[in-house]
């Protein structure tokens, strides 16, 4: 028990630590997030004038796990390459803390970045397009392993990558590839056969399913079977995580 609290306690130090390192940045990557929220929530409905009422709620919801998406495949891993390149992350792991316990730090800190984002993007789509949201209590379950899974391989991305524009590049692609090549903004029956495939093993497709199940009633969701991948992803990324971390310190 005693090694929990001090985990804890550690943990606790350290996300203080991230967020007075950020506090400068805060404000402005939350501007930035729901920015990109209204240009997809408005700006998209503008160029669809008739949209419809389930492409709209396709629409909301594919933008508010977008926002899970820049914090975690896009946001995470360039704060952590950006701390191996200035020597940041060394510096930590030659105190006297869980190898792990600076990393989960910072994806905490990082994670709240996207509650504006989600709760902006869910405002405007009701208000912009009507949308009657059907919210279960298992949304919780789903934020926190979207958030996980997605945060897990970003940070499997900066371990991995050799330099901070490499990471840039990848996560620059991430972004590409959501918006217009993966079932987020649109359903999976609407993109071509080799992107539905594709689709199977990115784990965006499981976040927004999960959203889709628990904040609406949009046909053709799989709960169970997006909560185990988000799951598996999770599980996955931060063994591989833990693994690397500790050769690196």
């Amino acid at each position: 028990m005693n090694a929990v609290t001090d985990y804890a306690r550690q943990f606790g130090i350290l996300a203080n630590l991230q967020v007075r390192a950020m506090r400068t940045d805060f404000l402005v990557i939350m501007m930035i997030q729901m920015s990109f929220s209204l240009g997809l929530v408005l700006g998209l409905g503008y160029l669809i004038p008739n949209i419809s009422g389930e492409a709209a709620t396709y629409l909301t919801i594919g933008a508010a796990t977008q926002s899970f998406v820049t914090v975690g495949l896009v946001m995470l891993p360039n704060f952590l390459s950006d701390a191996k390149d200035q020597g940041r992350l060394d510096y930590f792991l030659t105190m006297p803390i869980g190898r792990e316990a600076y990393v989960f730090s910072m994806l905490a800190v990082t994670a709240v970045l996207a509650l504006p984002g989600i709760i902006v993007t869910l405002v405007l789509g009701w208000a912009r397009y009507g949308i009657g949201f059907n919210i279960d209590p298992a949304v919780i379950i789903v934020s926190l392993l979207a958030m996980l899974s997605l945060s897990g391989v970003g940070v499997t991305i900066a371990m991995l990558s050799p330099q901070q524009q490499v990471t840039n590049s990848l996560t620059n692609l991430i972004i590409f590839y959501v918006l217009f090549f993966a079932p987020v903004l649109i359903p999976t029956s609407q993109l071509p056969w080799v992107l539905q495939k594709t689709a199977i093993v990115m784990p965006p497709t499981y976040a927004v399913d999960g959203m889709r199940a628990t904040l609406t009633n949009l046909p053709g969701t799989h709960l169970a079977t997006s909560l185990l991948a988000m799951l598996g992803f999770s599980v996955a990324s931060i063994a591989l995580t833990a693994v690397m971390i500790r050769r690196q310190g």
